[in-house]
């Protein structure tokens, strides 16, 4: 706690002492007015610099005020260079359209500052993770780049089968809604699959919005959302193969795209496996064995100034082995061992009319997630089908659109079958103002209504405010969200051994339902030296009708442990604050340390279980330019959280897990168009034996495995 509070006054200090000098803002397109993504913008002779985003818009903002000259740059195009001046505190705005080169220009390294965790600028405080920053971090997955933002853990509430979830601000993992390119992919069975699946060379960056957010995105948004980017190819040819060796397993990946004005396409192909890891010795595995394949391809047809076309597809297919090391022939009669195959599809199309001003989109999106196998000795299967489509438009100052979604869910666990269907229309300002004098600022409001075949008419209100107040950058948001429970299973830990799960539901559950503060301030600090980021956030979650379990008893005849579902009477609230800073030093040396703590507790003041209640996490990167060779550090401290387990004849017992400490090496070499890195995970080879060991049942508090070496080496052409 003393840390935390040495890093939370440091980092307001420096951010009231500094001020915003000016900035210039715009949009790259090409010749037909076509955005071009990820353009450089830098000054010229200055270490200060950004990209352009999907729509080709940039903000850039500047050491000082006066007269700068700006290089705008894009691979096969010709460069730009554009003389601004700059009034102090003055936001220039500046367009620029490139030309296409007759001669293909090689990449040119520019000075643009390391991509690093930042917030998006706009009213909503939306938390922005590079794909780059997440690999220099050496994060393989979505879900462990996720992790790498204050205050989101990525969690596995299963020991055996580890299934892993995010938890956003301390609530529980079914309250994140998972979304590619702002489309859902509507997390009951699918948050396996993307988190743990899908490898960060998948997306381009992800997005996360914090906070009850259902006015955007309705079910299931009721702690936040992370929106994953598709990447999109800028060149007539670009490759990417990765090979990664591990202690306990590989990773394979290949991607290859091509950018043939005005179609581009891109094919991407992924494979891992990991081996089974028993370090005492019990027959028992610490880690979940898998394979994973998947496959995931997209269409871009852009044929002029307006009309955009996408489509694509994915197929993602997993074998995961968790429990006892038996054979194949075993699963079907020992309690302790389990196997689930995993199969999923999505389809999804997007069509989208620009005319200045004004914006007609028409998302199309179908899924199929299947999965069979044993659980508890028992044959298990589930099944499920999702339709989404959205019709959208806006015009100068309003955005509104009609939403539909069908779930149609099978699962042996807990019933035979379930339908649900949902409209929602909403409505949102766009590029609102208050009248707030001198300060500026960006204001969105929004309202969406659900009507669900369910749970009737549900309205999500969500209003966002976002102020200029000179040295910072102050986001005030709230908003309410809700979830339908469709499936529940999180089931405590460390049952006896012999017995299976049996879950009951209360035949009234009702939705879970949740409004949210958040209150953050930013600041960006650029000199000819360094560039800084730093984040201050505070935040509050109230959440009603919140769904438990509570063990009805042990039944010694039919060897079952007996979980019953219901809604708590009273409220659930999870209260904390997060802070992340990131510095940047002439793009040779980088350092961030997040830091968040939190209460997650009912109105009963009992806690939330499965949630750690502080964590601090920290990495650095040095990079020797004449050698092209980076070293990076990573680690965090986690503090505890509350694990349930059941012993003996119907108890239930409470434990906090110990605090423990992770620290990872990496060391990467560029030699032309071949990267490779060698590194070390859980240096201090971190090995601690569960806190409990009931009747051969295990819990791990941090890694699942020792110390772990890995070899990578990429191309990229």
């Amino acid at each position: 706690m003393c840390l935390l509070k040495v890093i939370l006054v440091t980092a307001f200090l420096i951010s009231t002492l500094s001020a915003f000098h000016g900035a210039v803002e715009g949009k790259v397109t090409d010749a037909l007015n076509s955005p071009l993504p990820g353009a450089h913008i830098y000054l010229e002779n200055l270490s200060v610099g950004t990209t352009s985003d999907s729509l080709g818009n940039y903000f850039l903002e500047l050491p000082m005020h006066g007269a700068f000259r700006v290089i705008y740059q894009f691979i096969g195009f010709k460069p730009e260079t554009v003389t601004v001046f700059v009034e102090h505190g003055q936001r220039v705005k500046n367009n620029v359209q490139l030309k296409k080169s007759a001669i293909p220009l090689p990449a040119v390294e520019t000075k643009v500052q390391r991509e690093v965790i930042h917030e998006a600028k706009g009213p909503t405080p939306i938390v922005v993770i590079p794909k780059r920053a997440a690999e220099e971090a050496g994060k393989g997955t979505i879900g462990e780049a996720a992790a790498l933002e204050s205050g989101i853990q990525l969690q596995k509430r299963c020991s055996a089968c580890e299934a892993s979830e995010v938890s956003i601000q301390g609530l529980p993992g079914r309250f994140s809604l998972i979304l590619l390119d702002g489309m859902p992919l509507f997390s009951n069975l699918a948050s396996r699959y993307i988190l743990d699946l899908v490898p960060i060379e998948f997306v381009e960056r992800i997005e996360v919005l914090k906070g009850a957010s259902g006015a955007f995105w309705g079910s299931d948004a009721v702690a936040g959302a992370l929106n994953l980017i598709l990447p999109e190819p800028a060149r007539t040819l670009e490759a990417r193969a990765s090979y990664t060796r591990r202690s306990y397993g590989n990773d394979v990946s290949a991607s290859l795209g091509s950018n043939l004005n005005p179609v581009s396409l891109s094919f991407i192909g992924a494979h891992g496996d990991r081996y089974f890891v028993d370090l005492n010795h019990d027959e028992i595995a610490e880690n979940t064995a898998y394979r994973r394949d998947l496959l995931l391809a997209t269409v871009r047809y852009f044929p002029g100034t307006h009309w955009r076309f996408s489509t694509g597809a994915s197929f993602g297919d997993e074998l995961r082995r968790g429990g006892a090391i038996v054979p194949d022939s075993e699963y079907g009669v020992n309690p302790l061992a389990e196997k689930v195959h995993t199969r999923r599809w999505d389809l999804w199309h997007s069509t989208s009319f620009t005319k200045e001003n004004k914006e007609l989109k028409l998302r199309l999106a179908g899924s199929q997630h299947q999965e069979d196998g044993i659980i508890e000795t028992a044959n298990y299967s589930a099944f499920q089908t999702t339709v989404y489509g959205e019709l959208t438009g806006g015009i100068e100052k309003t955005n509104a659109g009609v939403v539909f979604s069908q779930q149609h869910l099978r699962d042996s666990r807990l019933f035979v079958s379930y339908n649900e269907f949902n409209t929602g229309i909403w409505a949102s300002g766009k590029n609102l103002s208050l009248p707030l004098g001198i300060i500026g600022n960006d204001f969105l409001p929004a309202l969406r209504v659900d009507f669900n075949s369910d749970y009737g008419t549900i309205v999500s209100p969500y209003g966002a405010l976002k102020l200029f107040l000179g040295p910072l950058d102050l986001n005030i948001a709230a908003g309410t969200g809700f979830r339908t429970p469709t499936i529940i299973f999180e089931s405590m830990e460390n049952i006896p051994a012999g017995y299976k799960y049996t879950i009951r539901r209360d035949a009234n559950l009702t939705r879970e339902s949740s409004s949210s503060l958040q209150v953050g301030a930013a600041r960006r600090l650029l000199t000819k030296s360094f560039i800084a980021d730093l984040r201050l956030n505070f935040f509050r979650h109230r959440v009603a009708n919140f769904i438990t379990a509570k063990l009805d008893g042990l039944d010694s005849i039919s060897k079952r442990a007996v979980f019953y579902y219901y809604n708590l009477d009273e409220v659930a609230y999870s209260t904390g604050a997060e802070l992340t800073t990131n510095i940047s030093f002439n793009g040779n040396l980088s350092a961030t340390i997040n830091a968040f703590y939190l209460v997650p507790k009912t109105a009963a003041h009992e806690i939330l279980p499965f949630v750690k209640r502080w964590a601090i996490n920290y990495s650095a990167a040095y990079r020797l330019r004449y050698w092209n060779t980076e070293l990076s550090i990573t680690g965090e401290v986690n503090g505890p959280m509350m694990v349930q387990a059941v012993h003996g004849m119907d108890s239930v017992y409470h434990y906090n897990s110990p605090v423990y400490a992770v620290m990872n090496l990496r060391l990467a070499k560029e030699l032309g168009v071949f990267r490779l890195a060698l590194g070390i995970n859980n240096v201090w080879d971190y090995y601690q034996p569960p806190l409990q060991h009931h009747q051969e049942i295990e819990y791990y508090w941090g890694p699942i495995i020792g110390r772990e070496f890995y070899a990578s080496i990429t191309v990229n052409l």
